[in-house]
């Protein structure tokens, strides 16, 4: 299948870095480039329908001039890249581009305010997250030059991972990744012997595919402080969670996720279906 990365614009300021994410995962995976920008589209109320027509090509015009222009500055000619500047909302437009031939991976800019805390939220992009079946990352403002080496995942026994989204996203970062962690939080609700079950046999079953393969457990009160020491402060390494799991549905765990992980350790984030 071909690979394709569906990249989100918003001409915001960490766009350039995503761009440039974007031109290094593409080298990575091989795989082809969707640049997508959605104009907001607002036209003034007494508009006539001609009127209000050629407001939004302009609009839509002048945004595919920016995003080109924008593309060009940080992603090599070499690369096999389209565009797409539309007024239609991503929970329509993206089910529409999808492809039966096509292995795509959404890339989105992440700050204070952007697409994580909405995603967390239950915004479009989480509906949009929830309702396909495609792997998507989440690019913190301040890290640069990134390069997916090692993957932490966390995971909990009662909520079983889902091998086929991992095994799209390995086969998308084949050739980067040389490192997978499993990782679990046990709580006071959680047995431990079941967590240790689980989380070792998953790491026995993808070390055939990724020989330095491990993982790790956490409890007790300081666990949350222990997961952030652990984190290696790199650009080299990605988190891993599962919508639907506890890790994204605990409002705790989420929060800190959110904070102390993503936002301000800056550690890219991947969001498996």
């Amino acid at each position: 299948m071909k690979k394709r990365i569906i990249t989100l614009i918003d001409f915001s300021s960490y766009s350039e870095n995503l761009l440039s994410f974007t031109d290094t995962l593409a080298d990575i995976t091989k795989a082809d480039i969707l640049l997508i920008h959605q104009v907001p589209g607002i036209v003034p109320v007494l508009s006539d329908d001609n009127s209000r027509k050629e407001i939004i090509e302009i609009e839509i015009s002048e945004a595919l001039k920016k995003l080109k222009d924008l593309a060009k500055e940080k992603i090599s000619s070499q690369k096999n890249i389209k565009y797409l500047v539309t007024q239609k909302p991503l929970v329509i437009l993206l089910p529409e581009i999808g492809s039966d031939d096509s292995d795509d991976l959404v890339l989105a800019g992440l700050k204070g305010t952007g697409i994580l805390k909405k995603i967390f939220l239950g915004s479009t992009i989480s509906k949009i997250i929830d309702d396909l079946n495609i792997v998507t990352i989440a690019v913190p403002l301040r890290t640069k030059d990134f390069k997916p080496e090692k993957l932490i995942i966390g995971i909990n026994y009662r909520y079983p991972l889902n091998k086929s989204g991992l095994d799209h996203l390995l086969r998308m970062l084949e050739g980067s990744v040389k490192e997978l962690e499993f990782i679990s939080v046990i709580t006071q609700n959680d047995k431990e012997s079941d967590t240790l079950k689980y989380i070792k046999q998953l790491s026995e079953d993808y070390r055939v595919k990724i020989p330095n393969t491990n993982y790790k457990t956490f409890s007790g009160k300081n666990a949350f402080d222990e997961i952030k020491n652990f984190m290696p402060k790199n650009n080299k390494t990605f988190l891993v969670l599962q919508k639907g799991t506890r890790s994204l549905n605990d409002q705790v765990f989420r929060k800190f996720v959110v904070n102390d992980l993503i936002y301000h350790g800056a550690v890219p984030l991947i969001i498996l279906p």
